[in-house]
């Protein structure tokens, strides 16, 4: 009797095996949110398991890709307007680089760009909510892996690989995840049951597990992170599967209507290297899944191990309600330009094993004969900027404590006329139109108030200089500060950021209240000699539809917005209100920054 029982349970212990074998825990699914015409369409991102409140997704997190000055998104709202987010409210230290503060923008893939969000019922908010993101002393996403800027990768791939989310209520295997914004407000909890419990199904290519990687540390010297293999992957397994939103390549050159944003700085964007492309084609194709955006090319004395290819249609895709579809068989017979400006339907690739890949190997795919001869040429004619040697951004210069021994300190001007900072940082401060006057000197024109917003969240900064510190009367072991509030272009376009015109002059700020961050077109990424290239798509990915014509056409210049519609809008600068209109209106203080 006693063997009989231990059979049954070996058996049951075998059966719990093979479930979870067949199980995913994170996967890809046509989002059952999204078959609401204003949530968005196409693929959403499922948990297999219990996810509690509060727990880190430290499996999600994703590099944070920049778009500067753009005014081609407020032209034709092209597809990739839809996978933005406004730098002010989670990323302003993005923002403190542009000319113009509403056309920066921030790109991140997986949960930032494929999750529904809502301000009603979601399931996961940002790791530093209540706080800035990317200010420095509570900065979760830290400058990682940064090549000194004598090399030939500085400024080509983005330092930041970290940007985090956490459960914001306990959320069960099978549920669709929900981001925190305030872009829409429908209800996440409103699921039926049977939405709610959206399982993963391993013989459905429309369910694409995520558990095959995971990023990490990369084997390719100066770049940073990679992608890598979290478990044993056999040849032609697909190792991962990515959504792609087209872009019009002119979109990712200056400002995107042909205009340079500066002199003496990069004229093509950044996300320039992690789109997708071929040298004929003036479409690109910009991967917004989980991890895809870490994989990288090979080193020398390596070999690619992964290859691009279209994910399988599925069987019953025809059946599948029009915005819940993951491959729109249509673009690919429409022409370039009018795929670059098609909301609303989608297109998934995937990376596929070219070989045996084992657990922890990184994952390579070749990003084409085009990209290596520009690669080669660009090490070939690299000659590193003026001061190259000493330069540290801001998050390295911080968190330096040979370089800043004393980082609880701000410097004030008379001090650093003796012990500057370096030339590439400026003191940055939190300061708007919650400022409480004290007095005001009408003749020279000078307002003296007092910093009282040291709650969260913040969402005005402004170049400050420090005149003052003193001990905090309440914690003499810490020190308040007499900043000169300055004003900043734009910043009329900002209410709560404006201020009466004057000097202003305000004691009792906070340490917390002050950054230091890098001055406008400092950083690494705006050097005019970083490496810009797209990743070349394997020849023959591309339709001849997609291809440039041998005779070109006179170019059409008027303005198309194919398919643009209400259901399709979100994150629209200017359409909604910000965080703080909203706690203005309702007169209410949250603990939660919006993203």
């Amino acid at each position: 009797m006693m063997v009989f029982g231990i059979i049954i349970l070996m058996l049951l212990a075998a059966a719990a095996l093979a479930t979870d074998d067949e199980g995913c825990q994170l996967y890809l699914a046509p989002s059952q949110l999204k078959e609401n015409a204003s949530h968005g369409f196409g693929l959403g991102i499922f948990t297999g398991r219990h996810i509690y409140e509060g727990e880190l997704l430290n499996d999600l997190n994703e590099i944070i890709i920049p778009l500067y000055d753009s005014s081609m998104l407020d032209i034709t709202h092209p597809p990739l307007r839809e996978y933005l987010w406004p730098t002010m409210g989670t990323l302003p230290e993005l923002a403190i680089h542009s000319n113009d503060r509403m056309k920066s923008f921030w790109f991140a893939g997986g949960i930032s760009s494929m999750a529904p969000c809502t301000s009603v019922n979601f399931n996961v908010e940002n790791n530093a909510a209540g706080e800035m993101v990317g200010a420095l002393r509570w900065n979760l996403n830290e400058d990682y892996g940064v090549p000194s800027r004598e090399d030939p990768h500085a400024g080509s791939f983005s330092y930041r690989h970290n940007a985090t989310y956490l459960a914001a209520r306990d959320i069960a295997p099978g549920e669709e995840l929900i981001v925190d914004c305030f872009d829409d407000n429908f209800d996440g909890l409103s699921l039926t049951d049977k939405k709610r419990n959206n399982m993963y199904k391993s013989n459905d290519v429309s369910y694409m597990c995520l558990d095959n990687v995971k990023s990490g540390e990369s084997q390719v010297p100066g770049i940073g992170k990679g992608l890598l293999a979290g478990r044993s992957i056999s040849k032609e397994k697909i190792i991962l599967s990515s959504p792609v939103v087209p872009i019009n390549r002119r979109d990712l050159i200056g400002d995107g209507t042909g205009k340079t944003v500066q002199s003496g700085i990069n004229n093509y964007q950044l996300m320039l290297n992690y789109a997708l492309g071929h040298d004929d084609s003036d479409l690109l194709l910009l991967p917004y899944g989980p991890f895809v955006n870490f994989i990288n090319h090979p080193p020398p004395g390596k070999m690619a191990n992964a290859v691009i290819r279209w994910h399988p249609f599925a069987e019953n895709e025809i059946d599948v309600p029009r915005r819940m579809q993951f491959h729109h068989s249509e673009l690919f017979q429409q022409y370039a330009k009018a795929v670059t400006e098609t909301h609303g339907k989608g297109l998934v690739i995937d990376i596929v094993a070219l070989d045996q890949i084992n657990a922890d190997d990184e994952i390579y795919i070749d990003y084409g004969s085009s990209w290596t001869k520009a690669w080669n040429d660009h090490v070939k004619r690299w000659r590193a900027p003026s001061g190259a040697s000493t330069y540290r951004t801001a998050d390295q210069w911080y968190n330096d404590r040979t370089l800043n021994p004393n980082p609880q300190i701000v410097r004030t001007v008379e001090e650093q006329k003796t012990d500057p900072y370096p030339g590439n940082l400026q003191t940055i401060c939190y300061y708007d139109s919650d400022s409480k006057i004290v007095s005001v000197d009408e003749v020279n024109k000078i307002i003296y108030t007092y910093w009282d917003d040291d709650s969260m969240p913040h969402e005005c900064m402004r170049p400050c200089k420090i005149l003052e510190r003193y001990p905090d009367s309440e914690n003499p072991n810490e020190f308040m500060y007499t900043a000169e509030m300055l004003h900043f272009d734009g910043e009329e376009k900002f209410w709560f950021c404006a201020i009466r015109e004057g000097k202003h002059i305000s004691r009792d700020v906070t340490y917390d209240g002050i950054l230091i961050l890098d001055k406008p077109y400092t950083h690494d990424m705006f050097l005019e000699q970083a490496f810009r290239h797209e990743i070349s798509v394997p020849e023959g990915f591309y339709p001849k539809e997609w291809m440039r014509p041998k005779v070109r056409r006179k170019e059409d210049t008027t303005v198309s917005r194919s398919d643009i519609g209400d259901e399709f809008r979100k994150k629209k600068v200017g359409e909604v209100l910000t965080k703080k209109q909203k706690m203005v209106e309702d007169n209410i203080k949250s603990s939660r920054s919006d993203l």
